[in-house]
């Protein structure tokens, strides 16, 4: 029996010191059968602490306890320690001296009696600290939603009213009960209704993207891209009132049309060319170049501005995010144009891609297949 004894504990020894975690076996009367080394030096065991078989647990359960920051977490320890039921217990220990331990205790055998317990220690301070700083972040990203809401909110109620207003007396104008207009009042007109309808379109869709949601269904319709490319160019030309970059239009008469939403279309280049108006010096340049495909159109808006860090080619196109040198040099933006662009387009089954051009600036190109959402659709499990 001694011998039996003996190789069992040699047995027990050897297990545990090839444990990767710090350890303690005790026997069904909870006293101690085995330490191994990790445990001594985890919890800096004293050199002269006996801890020879048959021991009783609480030299080193009062010496972990005398360890420990939180009293009640000593209170539990100490009762928890009383008995070891046949359910296995995880339980983290805040330390004094900063370290935080996990301690999992485990019955050894089967039947209602066993034949022992297992406790298993290890350090898991770095991972508290990962998992704290993770929940920090997600309360601060939870909070970043918040605000981004709210300003949306906001936004969308400001706007509605002097938008509801620029449109109804734009509908005045053009009715002919409010007099005649000639033909470039007319394109005036029409065309601060058509920029009112599309701000509020982008009003309407700011609690949208603050949410990450979808935007509506296009309405589609047969598009020229020559004469969408060119009432862009113009309305441009017409704001800057013969200042900012040279503005350039390249594209040839005629060509496919596409099957899409004219407004959103619109509203997707006006932003592109705005944003590259936005980011280039007054003696820069900008163009705007569309050349048809077999089955896509690719429109293309090149400029020589201040151009886009590698590193942010795609983050760009996420709402709120704004490269460093936009934000450093002061240019004004909310981060949504290019954002509402890209939704845009790939609700009629296109792509945008950014590259730096030779030189100072940067090239966003559009793709648009000729059937737009159709063919989009159709390619959709």
């Amino acid at each position: 029996m001694h011998e039996a004894s003996q190789e069992q504990l040699s047995f027990a020894a050897a297990f545990l010191d090839a444990l990767p975690q710090a350890a303690l076996l005790l026997d069904p009367d909870l006293r101690v059968v085995r330490v191994n080394r990790r445990l001594t030096t985890l919890l800096r065991l004293p050199e002269g602490l006996d801890l020879s078989p048959g021991t009783p647990r609480e030299r080193i359960v009062g010496h972990l306890a005398g360890m420990l920051d939180r009293p009640e977490e000593r209170d539990r320890l100490l009762e928890e320690s009383q008995t070891h039921g046949p359910v296995t217990r995880t339980t983290d220990y805040h330390l004094r001296d900063g370290r935080v331990l996990r301690r999992r205790r485990a019955p050894v055998g089967d039947g209602a009696r066993p034949l022992g317990h297992l406790w298993l220690v290890e350090d898991v301070t770095r991972q508290r600290e990962a998992e704290e700083g993770l929940y920090g972040q997600v309360r601060k990203l939870a909070a970043l939603a918040d605000e981004r809401a709210a300003f949306a909110g906001r936004t969308l109620h400001e706007l509605r009213t002097p938008l509801a207003t620029v449109l109804s007396f734009a509908e005045l104008l053009l009715d002919p009960v409010s007099g005649p207009l000639n033909p470039e009042q007319i394109s005036y007109v029409d065309a601060v209704r058509r920029n009112a309808l599309r701000m509020r379109s982008v009003a309407e869709d700011l609690p949208r993207a603050a949410a990450g949601g979808t935007r509506a269904e296009p309405r589609l319709g047969q598009v020229l891209v020559d004469e969408l490319i060119e009432r862009v160019v113009l309305e441009a030309l017409q704001r800057a009132e013969g200042g900012g970059p040279y503005i350039a239009a390249d594209c040839p008469p005629g060509g496919p049309p596409l099957v899409a939403d004219a407004g959103m279309l619109t509203g997707a280049l006006e932003e592109l060319l705005g944003n590259a108006l936005r980011f280039t010096p007054e003696d820069g340049r900008v163009e705007v170049v569309g050349r048809p495909a077999e089955d896509h159109w690719t429109i293309q808006v090149k400029d020589t501005g201040i151009g886009i860090p590698l590193e942010y080619h795609e983050e760009i196109f996420t709402p709120f995010v704004r490269a460093p040198n936009a934000r450093r040099e002061g240019f004004p933006g909310t981060g949504l144009g290019l954002a509402g662009a890209l939704d845009a387009v790939r609700l009629h089954g296109g792509t945008i891609t950014v590259r730096d051009r030779e030189g100072p600036g940067a090239v966003f190109t559009v793709r648009l297949p000729l059937a737009g959402r159709r063919a989009a659709g159709a390619a959709r499990p």
